[in-house]
């Protein structure tokens, strides 16, 4: 297994591709008869619901014509009385036309401001129970045929046709309306001969349902195809418990009244629904078949060899570069054959290229090593030097101005020192090198013999390399103020904190010493070389600074730095 295969187990018999094999297998379990009898069955059971279908509608139609006359009776009978009814003899044409249309449950006129002015069974006074319908009407429409209300006097259900009536000079005066009771409506549509199956109902626009001892409401989608379509449509409902109904909505007038034929669903068992034998059993059979092929096949053809294909890649991508194939594929499709080989070639490829590559990254980590070790050491021999001369000069200005030098050139050092200590090139961590740091200062600045205390908070930060310089000098020259300007003779405690805050990182240095007045005026126009370098590192960091003192309460100076590589590339460097 560990060797590569030779040109004999790699060429193999050849036993054809995989798509090849799985096409003959899928066909011959299918063949044209499966197509066949699928689209004989479909055309029979479209033509079934078809059937059916059309039954429903012509019933309907009966039921719709029913309806629609009686409308146009109405209407009819609304213009010829309308006189008598602004003139306030509601009652007296209520009693006249009650006997020839039964389903008139009231006559009322409103005036002008929606107030019944007339009314055959109730009092005046009573304001228009359809405001919206009022509405058309107030604004040019000459009939409405409303959706259904409940009626209190009438105690039902109504379905109302109310009429525009205009003064001589075409203004609106109000309207007429001729509520229709909903129990009526239907005993009139159930006049007609219906099969003893089929249920007759009426619905308003809102999908409520009357007189159905079957469906207790229509779902919106169904009523909004059936505005648009003057056929209707068919659909079976089930509901819980019951059995499933074949039902026909159909729009009557004006989009508000609906008729809704429905009757017991054929189900399987059916003179509609039971095809033949051999339209039912022959493409069942034929499709199990076909599931079974298809299942071996591809169980054999394509899973079993994905399987070693996955596991092989896993192997390689733990690194195992070595690891060969040998003839572990030779009885496999061509296709997934040649995948495995390409596999093999290319993890001996990869084998090659990756101990390349890692040479060539332990001689740059050791030449990259060597220079910050060389670049610490002559740092350090250049503050050896600016040690000698200090010791030669008798200024005491001239002597702090190298010794500040020297403390810069120390910083620089211990950062080379961390680069070429740690692993990781590219970043510094941040706990030691800030330690190291520290205690260089704590020593060079003779913190002890002056009583100050340096404390530290550092959280477990990496930075990038680029950064650890800038830092290092920023924490340099905020210590340093400190040390000369913070203590007097008692001495006190210097904390330096590094923490993270949401998307920043937040270096602090905070002592405890005299404080003063905050004057931000002075602290933005400060000259002195610490400032000027302070805000410098600020800049190159892309970060914020920021200070606060109180007198008697310390000194605390901030820098706010993105925390991720991407933020801190936005800006120029300094």
């Amino acid at each position: 297994m560990d060797h590569p295969p030779t040109s004999e187990t790699r060429t193999g018999p050849k036993r054809g591709s995989l798509r090849l094999r799985l096409l003959i297998t899928i066909a011959a379990a299918l063949t044209p008869i499966l197509l066949f009898a699928g689209f004989r069955s479909y055309l029979n059971a479209q033509d079934a619901r078809a059937e059916r279908r059309n039954t429903l509608i012509e019933i309907s139609d009966r039921a719709i014509d029913e309806v629609e006359q009686l409308l146009s009776t109405v209407d009819t009978l609304q213009q010829i009385y309308e006189a008598d009814i602004v003139g306030g003899d509601c009652r007296g044409v209520y009693a006249t036309l009650s006997p020839r249309v039964p389903q008139l449950s009231n006559i009322v006129y409103f005036n002008a401001d929606g107030v019944s002015e007339c009314s055959a069974l109730q009092e005046a006074g009573t304001p228009v129970a359809q405001p919206e319908a009022f509405e058309l009407l107030r604004r040019g429409q000459t009939k409405v045929r409303t959706d259904a209300f409940f009626g209190p006097q009438s105690q039902t259900w109504l379905f109302s046709i109310m009429r525009r009536v205009e003064g001589p000079d075409g203004q609106f005066r109000g309207a007429m309306a001729f509520p229709l009771r909903t129990d009526e409506l239907i005993r009139t549509i159930r006049l007609t001969n219906l099969p003893e199956d089929v249920e007759l109902a009426l619905s308003d626009s809102a999908g409520r349902v009357f007189g159905s001892a079957r469906i207790s409401g229509v779902d919106a989608e169904r009523i909004e195809r059936a505005t648009g379509d003057e056929d209707g449509e068919l659909f079976v409902l089930s509901t819980p418990g019951e059995a499933a109904m074949d039902v026909v909505v159909r729009s009557i007038v004006d989009d508000r009244i609906y008729a809704v034929i429905s009757r017991p669903s054929p189900g399987m068992i059916s003179e509609f629904t039971l095809q033949p034998l051999e339209s039912v059993g022959i493409p069942l059979l034929s499709f199990t078949l076909a599931l079974i092929a298809a299942w071996l096949a591809v169980d054999k053809l394509v899973l079993k060899w994905l399987s070693r294909l996955r596991r092989l890649a896993l192997i390689y991508g733990e690194g195992h570069y070595n690891f060969r194939i040998g003839n572990e594929f030779d009885n496999a499709p061509d296709e997934i054959q040649s995948f495995a080989q390409t596999f093999d070639r290319m993890a001996n490829r990869i084998a090659e290229r990756d101990s390349s590559l890692r040479s060539a990254i332990a001689t740059r980590d050791s030449a990259v090593k060597e220079i910050h070790h060389r670049v610490k050491n002559n740092l350090q021999i250049v503050a050896s030097f600016l040690n000698l001369q200090r010791r030669q000069v008798s200024d005491p200005a001239a002597r702090n101005v190298i010794s500040a030098a020297r403390h810069r050139i120390d910083a620089l050092s211990i950062v080379h020192q961390t680069l070429y200590q740690h692993e990781r090139l590219e970043t510094v961590h941040m706990q030691p090198f800030l330690d190291a740091l520290l205690s260089h200062l704590a020593g060079a600045l003779g913190m002890d013999e002056i009583h100050v205390t340096i404390k530290q908070e550092i959280a477990d930060i990496d930075r990038p390399a680029d950064d650890a310089i800038p830092i290092a000098l920023f924490l340099l020259e905020a210590v340093t103020n400190a040390m000369k300007y913070a203590f007097g003779e008692e001495g006190g405690t210097i904390l330096v904190r590094l923490k993270e805050d949401g998307d920043d990182i937040i270096l602090s240095v905070i002592d405890d010493g005299f404080g003063e007045e905050q004057d931000d005026s002075k602290t933005a126009g400060s000259t002195g070389l610490g400032s000027r370098l302070m805000t410098a590192f600020a800049k190159q960091l892309r970060a914020e600074m920021s200070s606060h003192s109180e007198p008697g309460k310390g000194y605390k100076v901030e820098l706010r730095m993105p925390a991720t590589e991407r933020e801190m590339k936005t800006g120029t460097t300094f």
